[in-house]
């Protein structure tokens, strides 16, 4: 038999001497919900559907170019021998520890046929639409052992693959978090560990290893934080049933020594990077504030949603940027949550309710902020932020784990509705339960970005030769809108070449943290004369900044608002070489 509303089809069997009837086959009842959620994401993204390889989705720049870049660089790495994990292709000649930033090694594997075929840039656009996607289908599928009906766990799927925290993540171009398949794994994981008792701990331990190991090579940010919050499930389950403790004990310690060494086997590398690798950031990267969780997002909404019931003015007040403000709940949300837990008996329901609670808890990271202003009031967080590794994550990124115990809950409380048996009260949960998820409704908000490239880097093996090390006008930056578009074009170009500039989390000799290559006395001088200027760097030393980081060529891409002559001018007493104009940019070569 098939858990749930579906019912699994097998051909009947006639009566003796009657004709074989066959039964029209119908499609799996998960397979109709993945399509549902395909619908649903490409309905979002619609306005990059007509551009699809000259467009990126979100409304900046800076991150869909980092991670079309990445996306890249791990076929083409993997396929000409390169270390896939460190790399001198950016940041030349010191490079950058991939472990340390958004890399994405497994979805470039996972996507690299669009990559090698359509480009960088529908490989991210494939990805974006895609990830929520899975991360839905992940959910439905967690959901099996708890949840009956399909249409209960369906409603939880599209409430965690499109609520606010997807929203705020996709707007902002973040490949990595859309993608948060991770978090109902460890939803299933809770069953087969905790509450089921696992008959093979070492088996299991082992796949529980071999799936944090996925997480590695995805986000390890999300690695850490839902370990974390599953150290917290297994302490609320012994503190709700404490007599099951001892039985379940001895097979989660073999299961945990079987995950920790399967783990360090596949990860020894990667850690290691983490842990002393090259270029690995040497100092904190963020102010401890920056990545919380603003108190007063929990019932503010932003323009990606469409209910608001306050001004739109209002999320423009609260902390950090629209990408990071998707702890959005809203009154009707919290109070539907908050007469489940005190009426509905349900022990999954409640202790979902509460590790949500606790999620965002510690969301908010070491001191609570309202309207980015901060009270100074200590929260939990502040005992972990001198933890190595876990201190470096950023709190507000819990807010995954609150929808996702949200989600369960609704889950649960859906699949409840048809039991009670007074039917004006069916009538009035349901219109409840709806008009709270609807607070949650996605606008139609999301943007789409230009994200064309000169030709000459399309057909940069016309006009540069490989192994070229190549300095680009404008200079690669972390500005989020257009500051890693140069990084895009070296993509495009196939790797032909490398740069010296990059947009990454690293350090340098002189630098314990960086996000983006410090700036060189030849672009120092790109930006005072660019600017209509005199500047004070002597073309000599802007010479030696470019043969200190081995460019061989310097690329000017014209722009607007950028006095193009000066910089040509300036370029061309730098690099000894009057430049020529190459179909759309001008070259030098040193």
């Amino acid at each position: 038999m098939c858990q749930g509303d579906g019912v699994l089809d097998v051909p009947a069997v006639a009566p003796v001497g009657g004709p074989l009837q066959r039964t029209r086959w119908r499609p799996p009842p998960l397979l109709l919900v993945g399509l549902g959620l395909l619908v649903i994401s490409l309905g979002l993204q619609h306005r990059v559907l007509g551009a699809f390889t000259t467009s990126t989705i979100g409304d900046v720049t800076g991150d869909p170019d980092l991670f079309g870049w990445w996306l890249t660089w791990t076929p083409w790495a993997i396929l000409h021998g390169e270390n896939p994990l460190v790399t001198d292709w950016m940041h030349h000649p010191l490079g950058v520890n991939a472990m340390w930033n958004t890399t994405v090694p497994l979805l470039g594997v996972v996507l690299s046929p669009v990559t090698l075929t359509a480009g960088p840039v529908a490989a991210y656009n494939v990805g974006m639409i895609l990830g929520p996607v899975a991360s839905g289908i992940a959910m439905v599928a967690a959901l099996g052992p708890f949840v009956r009906r399909w249409s209960a766990r369906t409603v939880a799927a599209v409430v965690y693959a499109f609520g606010p925290f997807q929203l705020a993540h996709a707007s902002a171009g973040h490949l990595n978090i859309v993608w948060a398949v991770f978090p109902p794994v460890l939803l299933y994981l809770v069953h087969v560990l905790f509450v089921r008792g696992t008959q093979r701990p070492y088996r299991t331990g082992a796949l529980v290893g071999l799936v944090f190991a996925a997480q590695t090579f995805l986000y390890t940010q999300t690695l850490a934080l839902g370990a974390l919050m599953l150290v917290v499930t297994g302490a609320a389950l012994a503190v709700r049933f404490p007599s099951r403790v001892r039985e379940r004990l001895p097979g989660l310690v073999r299961a945990g020594a079987a995950c920790v060494g399967v783990y360090a086997v596949v990860c020894a590398y990667p850690l290691w990077l983490i842990l002393a690798g090259p270029q690995r950031p040497l100092s904190t990267i963020r102010d401890p504030l920056y990545g919380v969780t603003d108190l007063a997002n929990i019932v503010v909404p932003t323009p990606l949603t469409a209910a608001r019931l306050v001004p739109t003015g209002i999320a423009d007040t609260m902390r950090a940027n629209v990408g990071e403000q998707g702890g959005y709940l809203g009154p009707a949300m919290l109070l539907l949550v908050l007469v489940l837990v005190v009426t509905v008996r349900s022990t999954l329901l409640r202790l979902a309710a509460a590790v949500g609670l606790v999620s965002l808890v510690l969301s908010l990271g070491p001191a609570i902020v309202v309207a980015d202003h901060v009270t100074g009031f200590p929260m939990p967080w502040a005992l972990l932020t001198d933890v190595h590794l876990l201190g470096e994550a950023e709190p507000v990124r819990l807010q995954v784990v609150t929808t996702l115990c949200l989600a369960v809950v609704l889950a649960v409380w859906v699949d409840h509705i048809p039991s009670i048996r007074w039917l004006p009260g069916v009538g009035l949960a349901t219109l409840a339960t709806a008009f709270a998820v609807l607070t949650w409704l996605p606008a139609d908000a999301y943007g789409a970005r230009e994200a064309s490239t000169p030709a000459f880097f399309a057909h940069a093996d016309r006009h540069l030769m490989s192994g070229d090390v190549v300095e680009t006008v404008p200079a690669v930056t972390s500005v989020w809108d257009g500051g890693a578009r140069p990084m895009r074009w070296q993509a495009q170009a196939d790797m032909l070449y490398k740069i010296p500039g990059g947009y990454f989390i690293g350090s340098d000799p002189t630098h314990p943290v960086l996000i983006e290559a410090p700036v060189s006395a030849y672009q120092q001088g790109v930006v005072d004369v660019g600017a209509g200027n005199p500047t004070a760097v002597a073309p000599a030393d802007a010479a030696a900044s470019l043969r200190a980081s081995g460019v061989t060529v310097v690329v000017v891409v014209p722009e607007t608002g950028v006095d193009t002559g000066a910089v040509l001018s300036w370029t061309a007493t730098v690099t000894g070489d009057p430049g020529s104009r190459v179909e759309d940019v001008w070259r030098f070569r040193l």
